[in-house]
């Protein structure tokens, strides 16, 4: 796996517990329409809670910078072609990825990406599959994610990513 920077930015990941959530939420969310807040408070709790999720947070001086959030089993996109969606039942699912800006290309999201797949193969998936609108190219490049295919969700196109956890046996 790659970096995006030369040299990563001293964090620490963080395996959330629901205790952790408001003081995430908090530190995250300064940039966020209030109204979205709860969704978005929602959503890491039951993440942090449920034993198939895991909610991760990036920390740096006390204060959270970043989180990633993944799911053992999630639903695959109907568009999926029947071997990309055969191989996606056995991967698990990123579900959201985000370091706040004044952090971003220091290598804070590489770290946790890395948590994501760690994770997976703790679970006994063989890879993570994501679905995102505007990064897949970010994907390509520094973590060698490979295009499924497309997804329609509220009306935006969105790309359809793996990467694989299982090494290739050398013939």
């Amino acid at each position: 796996m790659r970096s995006d920077s030369p040299h990563s930015f001293p964090c620490r990941i963080l395996s959330a517990r629901p205790s952790d959530v408001d003081r995430g939420v908090h530190d995250l969310s300064r940039d966020m329409d209030p109204n979205l807040v709860y969704v978005f408070l929602d959503k890491l709790q039951r993440y942090a809670a449920k034993p198939d999720r895991a909610l991760f947070f990036a920390e740096s001086a006390g204060k959270i910078i970043g989180f990633a959030t993944i799911i053992e089993r999630a639903e695959v996109p109907l568009t999926m072609a029947e071997t990309a969606a055969n191989l996606l039942q056995e991967y698990a699912c990123g579900t959201g990825l985000m370091v706040l800006p004044e952090y971003r290309r220091r290598g804070v999201a590489r770290i946790l990406v890395q948590r994501w797949e760690e994770w997976a193969q703790a679970c006994g998936r063989q890879g993570v599959w994501i679905v995102t609108r505007q990064m897949a190219e970010w994907y390509q490049r520094y973590f060698h994610y490979v295009v499924l295919g497309t997804t329609v969700r509220h009306g935006v196109e969105k790309t359809v990513l793996a990467g694989s956890l299982v090494q290739a046996s050398a013939p």
